[in-house]
């Protein structure tokens, strides 16, 4: 019974053969740069992930963002417009812009720098068999960046992460794209919950 849920799961997200899906991941809350306020670099973010599978050509790699294969077959999900290191650097650009930072390529004066390396930018959709037999099988999105903070000597180093999870009964480019959504915004609330934690940390003591 398992074999057969697990090869209908199969069927339905993938049909025959190895597929490639292109999604587009929106980048929530689309504001202009600030005219003032704090500025910060976001330095290109290097791409540090693994592998997701020996399926991916190397020409595709850096736009692949996992999927789901099983026995020869399935789907190979891949972004639209951009590699995972550049769209992870836009959504970390329009977090900081929504909390009030100014963003630049570059400063003269006192400013923090970010320095990022993406670890995981992935879909899956793993089978569980009980959540096949009733109809709640998830497509999950994952986003993990390495971030080190500097400013003034101080460096500061965390990592940000986002979840998103999406129950489906059809395999779609558009169920794909609620996971990822989820997880877009879960990080960008992550990354600005640990740049306030990096300049609490980065004021000046008060003296006794």
């Amino acid at each position: 019974m398992k074999s057969i849920i697990t090869l209908a799961l199969l069927l339905l997200l993938t049909g025959c053969g190895i597929r490639t899906e292109v999604v587009r991941v929106n980048v929530p809350d689309i504001r202009v740069n600030p005219e003032q306020g704090p500025v910060v670099v976001v330095a290109p973010v290097r791409d540090n992930r693994p592998q997701y599978f020996p399926q991916v050509q190397s020409a595709a790699r850096a736009k692949n963002i996992g999927g789901v294969i099983r026995a020869g077959n399935g789907v190979l999900v891949e972004l639209e417009t951009s590699t995972a290191p550049d769209k992870a650097r836009e959504i970390m650009i329009q977090a900081l812009r929504n909390m009030g930072y100014r963003t630049a390529d570059k400063c003269e004066a006192s400013c923090t720098h970010l320095d990022a390396t993406l670890n995981d930018f992935s879909v899956s959709a793993p089978v569980n068999v009980w959540r096949a037999a009733t109809y709640t099988q998830q497509m999950l999105a994952d986003i993990a960046v390495q971030v080190t903070a500097r400013k003034d000597g101080q460096t500061r180093t965390f990592t940000t992460t986002g979840h998103g999870a999406n129950i489906f009964q059809v395999a779609s480019r558009e169920n794909w794209e609620i996971a990822l959504e989820r997880a877009v915004k879960s990080f960008s609330s992550s990354l600005q919950q640990s740049m306030s934690e990096q300049d609490t940390a980065a004021q000046p003591q008060a003296q006794d």
